[in-house]
């Protein structure tokens, strides 16, 4: 059910992204890249260099989002391991815990994770906010 509900929230967040950034930042990249071939007397150094200037701004958008995305996966592995070692040291310290013991941290530590995820969901907006707001440049003048 959380892992359902987690993919959900970042599928939309991602497809809101990729609509209202990623796109535009794509198709301006190719449109600038396209030009790069009207200039008859560049070199091919030259020509490589222009289409790599076209692709820096995505480029940019794409790393930032993978360090984004990677700093909220951490956030939320920490938050479901703080689960795990609440629910392993409900478990008795000596002897083997009975079933109904296990039963129980099992589904304290499911209640915990869901937790989690409703609380990093929450996190998402901001997440896409940042995205949308990033300073770069929109276009390249070849």
């Amino acid at each position: 059910m959380a892992d359902s509900k987690l993919n959900d929230a970042m599928t939309r967040t991602m497809d809101a992204l990729d609509r209202s950034v990623l796109r535009e930042l794509q198709r301006g990249g190719y449109v600038c890249s396209a030009k790069c071939f009207d200039n008859k007397n560049w070199s091919a150094e030259q020509l490589q260099h222009c289409v790599e200037r076209c692709q820096m701004p995505p480029q940019q958008v794409q790393g930032f989002l993978q360090q984004e995305l990677g700093a909220f996966q951490n956030r939320l592995q920490r938050c479901a391991m703080d689960c795990q070692d609440r629910a392993r040291d409900a478990l008795p310290a000596s002897g083997q815990p009975s079933d109904a013991q296990l039963a129980s941290a099992q589904k304290s530590m499911d209640s915990c994770v869901g937790s989690c995820v409703d609380t990093h969901i929450k996190l998402l907006p901001a997440l896409q906010k940042r995205s949308e707001a990033l300073d770069v440049a929109r276009e390249v003048v070849v």
